[in-house]
C-alpha cells in the first residue's frame, strides 16, 4: 500500500488534543491565562494581505500577513468569561466578543472579504480524545467561494476531510507520515497543494483555505500552544 493510501485510509471520526509544545508568547498576553492546565484556549490568525491589529483591554498586538507569522499560538484563558476587544484591518474595525467552553479550542479568524473590508471567522472546536500515535488535521474554510472544501492525500487524491462549507472546520486524526496533502474545492485534480511535510506523531497540525483573487490561498502550519503564565 503506498504511503498516501495509507495515510487516507488510516483517518478517524474523532478529534485529538495535542501533546502541549510550548512557545514564547508575542508583544503582550490580550487575555489572563486560564488554569495551568489549560482547559480552554483561544488563537487568533491572519488571513488578510497586510497586519491586523487585535486589542484586548489588556493588550495590543499585531499580526504580521507573512505565512510565518500569520497563525498565532493558542493561548490558555479562563472558560466562561466574556473576551472582548477589537481587530482592526486598514480603516476598517469589528468588535471581538467570544466566551470559551470549557476545554474548548477557538479560533478568530480575520480576512479581507467582509462587507466593509474585514470580516471575523470564529472557529469552534471541542476535542473528544487524545491518540499520542497519531496527528490531528484540521480544515478551516475561510473561502466563501469554496462550497465544500475538502483535504485530499497523494497521487490519486484519497478524500482525507470532505465537504466543509464556508465558515466551518473538520478535523480528523491520520498516522505521521510523510503525504502530499492538497485542498480541492471541487475537482480534486485541481487541488492546491497544502504543504506540511513529515507529520508528527501527537500534534495537531491547520490548514487554511483562503480567497485571494479569485484562487484559494492554502495556509499550513503546525498548531503551537502558549505556555501558561500567572
Amino acid at each position: 500500500m503506498t504511503p498516501a493510501r495509507f495515510a487516507a485510509a488510516a483517518v478517524l471520526a474523532v478529534l485529538a488534543v495535542w501533546t502541549p509544545r510550548a512557545t514564547g508568547a508575542a508583544e503582550g498576553r490580550l487575555y489572563p491565562s486560564g488554569p495551568p492546565n489549560g482547559v480552554a484556549y483561544l488563537r487568533f490568525v491572519n488571513m488578510a494581505p497586510q497586519e491586523v491589529t487585535i486589542v484586548s483591554p489588556a493588550a495590543k498586538i499585531t499580526i504580521p500577513a507573512d505565512d510565518a507569522h500569520r497563525v498565532r499560538a493558542f493561548d490558555p484563558v479562563t472558560p466562561g468569561v466574556a473576551l472582548t476587544g477589537s481587530a482592526q484591518l486598514g480603516k476598517a474595525s469589528a468588535a471581538i466578543d467570544v466566551k470559551l467552553a470549557a476545554n474548548e479550542f477557538v479560533t478568530v479568524a480575520v480576512s479581507a472579504d467582509g462587507p466593509d473590508g474585514m470580516k471575523l471567522t470564529v472557529f469552534r472546536e471541542v476535542p473528544a480524545d487524545f491518540n499520542a500515535q497519531k496527528s490531528s488535521l484540521g480544515l478551516f474554510n475561510l473561502d466563501k467561494d469554496c462550497g465544500q472544501a475538502q483535504l485530499v492525500a497523494g497521487d490519486n487524491r484519497q478524500s482525507v476531510i470532505p465537504d466543509v462549507a464556508p465558515g466551518g472546520v473538520g478535523r480528523r486524526s491520520v498516522n505521521p507520515v510523510n503525504v502530499e496533502l492538497a485542498v480541492a474545492c471541487a475537482d480534486p485534480a485541481k487541488a492546491a497543494p497544502a504543504r506540511l511535510g513529515q507529520l508528527t506523531a501527537g500534534d495537531r497540525y491547520s490548514i487554511f483555505v483562503v480567497d485571494a483573487g479569485g484562487a484559494p490561498q492554502i495556509v499550513a502550519q503546525r498548531d503551537e500552544q502558549a505556555p501558561f503564565r500567572p
